[in-house]
């Protein structure tokens, strides 16, 4: 599996991203989460291995509204570079994905990937996810999209966690999904049908 540098999981021979359809490299994952504030547009650069998001957090403190807790959610990258966030506040943390969205619970890390909206307490993030030499050059975290072929993508979408992974149609399937831990939870995909997914 290669993952993307917007968190979409990919076939190891896959060469171009089936969701965004960015060219795929060795160094899909990225290291560095932006997170973008939709109103002001002001970014919030956070490096791996992760920290605290608030009030009281390690990046960029002062740009949290003050509905937003003083240690609101806790944002960390694993070794193949999937980032999580676990919600800690007292206010409300949802993740949008694919148009819907799902409430973060306390004590429950969740993956969090490029391309999607986060919402922590009245503040909205749009979720970009680079390499540091990228963020360094100044170059854009955004994916070529609008470049790609116009050619329907499917999907399959982990029940549990959210993670989705590229197949090749409609008849497509996934046996486990490898970012859950638990093994039946890991197995619960492969009862899940392929979707074409909308927007690409």
């Amino acid at each position: 599996m290669r993952l993307c540098s917007c968190g979409f999981a990919n076939p190891d021979d896959a060469m171009r991203c089936a969701a965004c359809g960015g060219a795929l490299s060795h160094e899909s994952a990225g290291d560095t989460l932006l997170l973008e504030d939709v109103r002001s547009g002001e970014v919030v650069r956070i490096p791996a291995p992760g920290g605290i998001l608030g009030r009281a957090g390690d990046f960029s403190p002062d740009l949290f509204s003050p509905r937003v807790s003083g240690v609101h959610a806790v944002v960390a990258v694993g070794s193949e570079g999937r980032w999580t966030i676990e919600h800690t506040g007292r206010n409300a943390s949802a993740v949008e994905r694919g148009g819907v969205w799902s409430d973060l619970r306390c004590g429950a890390p969740q993956p969090l990937f490029g391309g999607e909206m986060l919402k922590l307490a009245d503040m909205v993030f749009r979720v970009q996810v680079g390499t540091q030499a990228a963020v360094a050059d100044g170059a854009t975290v955004e994916s070529d999209a609008q470049d790609a072929p116009a050619e329907t993508a499917w999907s399959v979408r982990c029940p549990v966690c959210g993670t989705e992974y590229a197949v090749e149609g409609p008849e497509g399937r996934v046996a486990a999904c490898t970012f859950c831990k638990d093994p039946l939870d890991a197995r619960q995909i492969a009862r899940v049908a392929a979707r074409a997914m909308s927007g690409r």
